[in-house]
Parts: structure tokens; sequence; C-alpha cells
């Protein structure tokens, strides 16, 4: 799988007329707790609430018109369906996307409504990936980060941080397959190589970490090579980056620009949702949070300078979940 930053300047010609360039604000709350100031990159604002729209529209735009009449199928826990669902439909495309059985009503109903046949099958991502393959047949399989052009598509956040934060010393990224790290990565150390990219991951899905910890210390990664510890979110709060073996190739790609990844608990991204909510009186749902509480966990052992900016890469949560989480740590 070869990526270069100019499939990343490509993308942004492709996408500027189609999606929106989200705002950068400082977020006076975590600058203070944090001791330096921070930027939250407010992702959530896109039309499905979530960065996913960029990866899956510049993939979809780069199929011929054949690969486009043979219709579209991905497997998602929700915002790779959306983003899939809303390109398929800007170009009057047929797309299919299977989705965990315990995927989030709110995005479930919202990949139907713009236009996308939705299928529930499977436990986890992994299980839903597995049975799209199974039954694409001769439609085009859209996957939601093994690909140059999903990666490319991701990577125009990167550059649209250095628009905006030129003088920006670090950046932090949630991890589920790490589309959107290996993308903003390449970007931002492409045109700033000083900057200081970190990675956070949920710990119940510790595969991509460990991998990459292994490759930075030289030695061999077992990613997809052996059963590790895996858990399933009851509450669904961690469902956008619940992946259960990392890609090599996605890790590998990492491994060049990101500078550290570690994982966060369900309780430590619960607790910043609720920040978030009280303090910048916005809601986003756990791979939106789970950079700051990373950020909460780790600030003291990473190098940040003074200027940081964390991407909020989503909003999608379900309604019941957010009232448990507010309910539990509302007043914490």
């Amino acid at each position: 799988m070869e990526i270069s930053f100019f499939d990343i300047q490509k993308a942004k010609i492709r996408l500027t007329p189609l999606v929106k360039k989200t705002r950068v604000t400082v977020s006076d709350h975590f600058s203070q707790k944090l001791g330096i100031r921070l930027f939250l990159k407010w992702e959530n604002e896109q039309k499905i609430k979530s960065f996913k729209l960029r990866g899956a529209l510049n993939k979809i735009l780069s199929l011929t018109e054949k690969q486009k009449a043979q219709g579209l199928i991905a497997a998602s826990a929700g915002n790779h369906a959306q983003g899939v669902a809303l390109a398929a439909s800007y170009l009057n495309i047929k797309a299919r996307v299977v989705m965990m059985e315990t995927a989030s009503k709110i995005k479930v109903e919202a990949t139907k409504k713009l236009g996308a046949e939705v299928i529930l099958k499977g436990k986890n991502y992994d299980e839903s990936y597995n049975y799209a393959k199974s039954i694409k047949g001769d439609s085009v399989f859209i996957h939601p980060f093994a690909d140059p052009e999903i990666i490319a598509g991701q990577g125009t956040v990167g550059l649209e941080i250095l628009e905006d934060l030129p003088h920006i010393d670090s950046v932090v990224v949630s991890i589920g397959g790490g589309g959107l790290l290996s993308g903003v990565s390449m970007a931002l150390k492409k045109l700033k190589p000083s900057v200081k990219i970190y990675g956070v991951a949920w710990e119940g899905t510790p595969d991509f970490c460990r991998s990459f910890n292994r490759i930075k210390k030289g030695e061999p990664c077992l990613c997809r090579q052996r059963e590790i510890p895996f858990r399933v979110s009851k509450s669904g709060l961690t469902d956008g980056i619940a992946v259960k073996k990392s890609h090599l190739k996605i890790v590998d790609l990492c491994s060049k620009n990101v500078d550290g990844i570690a994982c966060v608990s369900e309780e430590e991204i619960s607790k910043c949702i609720v920040s978030i909510k009280t303090k910048e009186q916005t809601v986003v749902e756990g791979s939106g949070a789970a950079p700051l509480a990373g950020l909460l966990k780790y600030h003291k052992t990473w190098k940040l300078g003074k200027n940081c900016c964390a991407v909020i890469s989503g909003a999608n949560i379900d309604k019941k979940v957010l009232l448990q989480i507010l309910e539990l740590y509302g007043n914490k």
C-alpha cells in the first residue's frame, strides 16, 4: 500500500468543494488543566458529524465510472458507514454497509437516511468486515482505513491544522484502524518535521498500541499473527475505535511519523465527554474525546511544547449512553 504527501494534496483539491473546513478553537479549560495552550479541531462539524466523510468521499471520487456502476459495500462501526452513504448519495451510487449488531442506533438510522442499505451483522468490527467481504460480489469494497485514498482524505485534516496553526508544536489523534492518524501524521511531518504526533487508543483494543511500540523498538510486529486480549464495549461508547486487530501496513506507516501511542480506559474517556459537554458546550462521542483523555493522562511524559491541537473526530453518540455518562460522572 503506497501513499505519498502528493496524494494528500490531490485529496485536498478534490474535497475542498464538498467537505467543510472545520474550526479550530482554543480551550481555556483544558489549557489551564494541562499547562499549555490547547486547540481543538472540531471534525464533528462535518455533515455526518465525523471526519470519516473525507476519506470515503476521496476514495469514491477516485473510482472509474465502471466501478461506480458496480455499487459499493463497506463495513463500519458507524461513522465510516455514514461517510460512504453520503458520498454515494452525492454521486448517485448504490451502497451497502455492514454494521455491528451493537452499533449505535443513531448511526444506523443516520446511515439509512442517507440512502445506504444497512446490514446488521457481527459482534465487533472484524466480524462485520469478514461478512461484508463474503457478500461483496462485484461491488467495490470501501475499506474504512487500509486504503491509500482513504488515508489521503483523512490527511487533509492535518493540512487544515497547519493552515490555521502554523505555530503548532504537537497534535493528538484518536486511533481505531489508524487511517486518521497515518494521514494526519504524514501531512504534518512533511510540512513541519518538528511537530510531535501522538495517538490515543482504547485499552480494550490494545493491538495497535502494542504493535506500534514493538516496531519502534525494532522488534517484529505481531499484529494479525496471534489472538490478543480484546473486549467489546457493552455501552457502545468506544465503537468508533474498537478494532480488534491492527493492520500491519498502517502500523508501519504510523511508525515512520508518529512519536508515541498510548491507551486510555472507558472511564477516562467518559469523564472527558462530560468535561467537553460542560466546559465546551459540545457533545462528542468516545472516539472524539479519546485524545483529551490521553492528554490528561500522559501530558507530563509527552513532548507537547507550548501549543497543542487535539482532533475531536466525531459526535455520533447514542443519547442513552450520553445520559448514563452524565449521570455517572456529571457531579465528579
